[in-house]
């Protein structure tokens, strides 16, 4: 079995790990016991034992999420394999004394039924060894020591279930982690694509000339679309003269302009606009990034120049096309004809909202009218009611 092997790899090389210390490895063949030098191309740069020991670490505690299940034990090793149960880890810690470094689970049973040999695994081990041990259940329902895959719940490996795992740590890791409004993105009201760009601008990883400078890519550094400043994330969809006519060709600037959103970079900007506009306005400043960056690279690439007005308009009226369809499809899907229901939203930083409703009684001759303003946060402001002595329809008195 493929997780077998490589599990019992990972711990058979963990003593080998120090090898690797110099920018050129040569990486040795166990199996065959020779040595391969590999060519520029295949050669792993390390820069200390250090961070292989936090590879290995990796490995081991973090990426390895499988372990035996115990049936005679015959298979499984005491000290190389992973069988332990419990958050404190599925290997029994080193060191321990010399002589347990070759047994198999087995040999901690008693001979003639499945039940750990409390006084041999006591004698033979730390205390704190030998309480985990003994607290691994023995399930006599286990027909074979198997290696099983902790993730699933049918105990076998899937790309899914790794990807998940993997995407854990990276998350979980301070090296990895990004904090913000990552929710906001997802739930803009955008094509795929756009909300798609927004998260790789907030990841930090479109191939921005500057951005491929520090990937070591030696490259000219101007703004390919106005060919005059430094082209980072920021200068490209907020401070490119383009860039700035377009938001208003989409009839986004007042977002562009709004002094909440003035951070120094194109990240903590993004997850203002995310955290204090409405999905749907997230969604049309999307697409609009996502047009200008298709104008960057069609300029680029085809030499193919836009007009501002072009971008922004063409921004605008893709997002209101996709927008209807999206809201087609969604009604559709659902089978009912019934109006779709509009939720409150709460106005951008800095803004009053109000909200007028208006009825009328027949046979009356008045119309009622009411007014209520909130702020930014949802909380109330002030509000009104009134009657009129005049027959209007609702959305005559609402005007």
């Amino acid at each position: 079995m493929a997780i077998h092997n490589f599990i019992r790899r990972t711990a058979e090389v963990d003593a080998d790990f120090n090898l690797y210390e110099d920018e050129n490895t040569i990486i040795h063949d166990d199996e065959n016991h020779r040595s391969n030098n590999l060519d520029p191309s295949q050669i792993f740069n390390v820069a200390s034992s250090s961070e292989m020991d936090h590879a290995r670490d990796l490995i081991r505690n973090q990426i390895i999420e499988s372990r035996w299940r115990i049936e005679s034990g015959d298979n499984i090793r005491v000290m190389h394999d992973p069988w332990m149960r419990g958050s404190a880890g599925r290997w029994v810690p080193s060191p321990q004394p010399a002589g347990v470094y070759q047994l198999s689970v087995r040999d901690l049973l008693h001979e003639n039924y499945k039940v750990w040999n409390i006084a041999k695994v006591q004698n033979l081990f730390s205390r704190d060894a030998a309480k985990r041990i003994l607290e691994t259940p023995l399930v006599s329902s286990v027909r074979e020591d198997k290696v099983v895959w902790e993730e699933e719940r049918n105990g076998c490996y899937s790309v899914k279930s790794g990807y998940k795992l993997a995407m854990r740590y990276m998350i979980g890791s301070d090296k990895h982690h990004v904090a913000g409004n990552w929710n906001g993105i997802w739930k803009a009201q955008a094509p795929h694509k756009a909300r798609h760009l927004l998260w790789r601008l907030c990841r930090g990883c479109l191939p921005t000339r500057c951005r491929l400078l520090e990937r070591r890519v030696e490259c000219n550094l101007n703004c390919p679309v106005c060919d005059i400043e430094t082209e980072d994330e920021l200068h490209i969809f907020f401070r490119c003269a383009v860039a700035r006519d377009s938001w208003c060709a989409a009839g986004l600037s007042s977002v562009l302009h709004n002094v909440a959103y003035q951070q120094s970079n194109d990240m903590d900007r993004n997850f203002a606009v995310c955290s204090n506009e409405s999905s749907d306005t997230v969604g049309r400043v999307a697409m609009l990034l996502w047009s200008i960056w298709h104008n960057r690279n069609d300029k680029l690439w085809n030499d193919n120049v836009q007009t501002p007005r072009h971008i922004g308009r063409y921004a605008f009226d893709a997002w209101n096309d996709w927008y209807l369809v999206h809201k087609l499809q969604s009604n559709s899907v659902s089978g009912t004809t019934e109006a779709v229901l509009v939720r409150w939203e709460k106005p951008a930083l800095s803004w009053v909202k109000c909200n007028v409703d208006v009825a009328f009684l027949p046979g009356s001759g008045r119309t009622s009218v009411g007014v209520c303003f909130r702020d930014n946060s949802g909380q109330f402001m002030a509000g009104m009611t009134q009657w009129q002595q005049t027959v209007i329809s609702p959305v005559e008195g609402e005007a």
